[in-house]
């Protein structure tokens, strides 16, 4: 029995030695996440010139909403009959429940068709110079006409390191990228700011570019403002991997640490 008593020291002690290990490896390295790291923590201003915006055009399968208003109110409910109800495919804000959008499908050859003014070449326009065209024609059968032209599915989507990632349907033209990360619930702790990718649709091709969020100069960067169809997507840091690891590896030494007890518990009962 003498001879035991080493032993049961020994596999006592492996047994602080798992447990310590598992519990060191568990701690994480904490760092300032917030974005626009450069700009000092002072009440100093200090001035970002914006990227220079210009408004997106219209591409084919996009959705217009386009209201008109006359003096006509018969004519009214047929001038925009035309808003016909489709599935974004995209979340409202925050909420998570599935939008509907009202509009005129832009067809292949990039055009729409309207009450009273027909057919309308509107790909390659912004919404500005389509609402002039659509006034303009329209003022051929009523005085003054009052028209209004928005995109319906100005929609980005934001995967990877955020809260909520998901499609988000966008209610204005002028979406930043620090919009569309609100909408899904900020970067999570473990995304790399420095390092955010955004692909775009081209002309028959794919722009991908990186953006800086940890730098105030991504606020001149002509990808700040986004355009319909972005994806914005925030890669995991080395800190989340390694997290992973560090939980999968305390697991691992916890099932060691219960089974080295057990071993020692059999080892007293059988030799006591």
């Amino acid at each position: 029995m003498k001879i035991l008593k080493p032993i049961y020291g020994s596999l006592f002690f492996t047994v602080s030695v798992i447990v310590l290990f598992s519990v060191s490896i568990s701690s994480c390295h904490i760092e300032r996440i917030a974005i626009l790291k450069d700009i000092p923590d002072t009440t100093t201003l200090k001035y970002v010139p914006l990227s220079s915006f210009s408004s997106p055009v219209v591409k084919t399968d996009d959705i217009l909403n386009i209201i008109v208003q006359t003096l006509d109110v018969q004519a009214n409910s047929i001038l925009n009959q035309g808003n016909l109800p489709v599935n974004s495919g995209a979340v409202s804000g925050t909420s998570g429940t599935q939008s509907s959008v009202t509009g005129y499908l832009v067809g292949k050859n990039g055009s729409i068709s309207m009450p009273y003014i027909g057919y309308i070449h509107v790909k390659g326009l912004t919404t500005e110079q389509i609402r002039d065209t659509v006034s303009s024609k329209m003022s051929f059968y009523f005085k003054d006409p009052v028209v209004n032209v928005r995109f319906a599915n100005f929609k980005v989507t934001v995967l990877g390191e955020v809260k909520n990632p998901s499609t988000f349907l966008v209610p204005n033209e002028k979406p930043t990228i620090i919009d569309a990360l609100g909408l899904a619930g900020d970067i999570t702790i473990y995304g790399k700011r420095d390092n955010v990718m955004l692909i775009r649709d081209g002309e028959g091709r794919k722009e991908i570019s990186r953006l800086n969020l940890d730098s105030s100069k991504t606020i001149s960067s002509p990808y700040f403002y986004l355009r319909p169809n972005d994806v914005v997507y925030v890669e995991a840091s080395a800190s989340k991997v390694e997290s992973t690891d560090a939980y999968r590896n305390k697991n691992i030494t916890l099932i060691a640490a219960g089974l080295s007890f057990l071993t020692l518990l059999t080892a007293r009962i059988l030799f006591k």
